[in-house]
């Protein structure tokens, strides 16, 4: 007598897709990974830091850079530290001034609005700075990340044309910080040319997997620039407590983060300002006053 196999199950036509799917990303992993397409140390870092973390361990980080903990152990706090720390008489004599500082100012004296996106948005104003007082022999990693003002949720009140606190600011975000893609920099090539951070995205996808800075909608924030030294040791920035660095904060930079713009204003002055705005800038659209 002839045996017949039993009938396999029948998977439905989503969870036959689901192990199709995860088949052949499981199998092919390995095979499409290339020094290039892996997130190197220091990115793995500042996009997936967790506190409960030593910053010296990456051992359970995967190839991809992502924490095998659970979301809710991601870092919130700043990677860098919010309390000014006394710098080394080298690093005091290194300073920072932001360009388009009469643009800033403007946009400061309205209350600077940003949007966020799901798919992220750039800034604008950009943040553009030059330092000086910096060792022309030395190379320097140039970072940027934005911190929460304080811990309280904003709206706007049109009738009074002003932002009001609304109540306790939304549960924390992971902190992330935009290391300057041309990083590291000779101290020569800092003393003679400007940095700009035209490329940083905000988002509001807490999701996000593009290493853009996430933030919540009606919070007030503060973006911070910051230089370390590189030491011939440092391969990357594993523990920051260790490098030599200096903070920069400039008050007239702080903005609130919202999904579409609330004061008409500051829309005006973005279309007024913004270079890449030029469709928007339509005279006939004007009344009088406006003009």
């Amino acid at each position: 007598m002839e045996y017949t196999p039993p009938p396999k199950p029948q998977l439905s036509s989503r969870a036959n897709a689901f192990s199709i799917a995860a088949l052949m990303s499981s199998g092919g992993s390995k095979d499409k990974e290339s020094p290039e397409s892996t997130i190197k140390p220091l990115e793995q870092f500042v996009e997936k830091s967790s506190c409960a973390q030593p910053l010296s361990d990456l051992s359970s980080l995967d190839p991809h850079g992502e924490f095998s903990t659970s979301p809710s152990s991601l870092c919130t706090e700043p990677l860098i530290p919010t309390t000014p720390i006394i710098p080394s008489e080298e690093m005091a004599k290194i300073s920072c001034s932001l360009e388009t500082k009469e643009l800033w100012d403007k946009f400061h004296e309205l209350g600077t609005e940003m949007i966020i996106t799901k798919s992220g948005r750039r800034m604008f104003p950009t943040i553009r700075v030059s330092f000086s007082g910096v060792d022309p022999e030395a190379k320097y990693i140039v970072l940027m990340d934005i911190v929460p003002v304080d811990n309280k949720r904003y709206r706007y009140a049109y009738h009074r044309s002003s932002w009001l606190v609304a109540g306790k600011a939304d549960p924390p975000l992971p902190a992330r910080l935009y290391v300057h893609p041309d990083s590291p920099f000779t101290g020569e090539q800092l003393l003679k040319q400007m940095v700009s951070f035209e490329k940083v995205k905000l988002t509001n996808n807490e999701l996000d997997q593009h290493g853009h800075i996430i933030l919540n909608s009606m919070h007030k924030y503060q973006p911070r620039v910051h230089i370390i030294k590189k030491k011939d040791h440092t391969a990357s920035l594993l523990n920051l407590k260790s490098e030599e660095f200096r903070t920069f904060i400039f008050p007239e930079t702080v903005f609130t983060a919202v999904t579409a713009y609330q004061n008409q204003l500051i829309t005006k002055l973005k279309i007024d300002s913004n270079p890449f705005a030029k469709g928007f800038r339509d005279s006939s659209r004007l009344t009088d006053i406006e003009r």
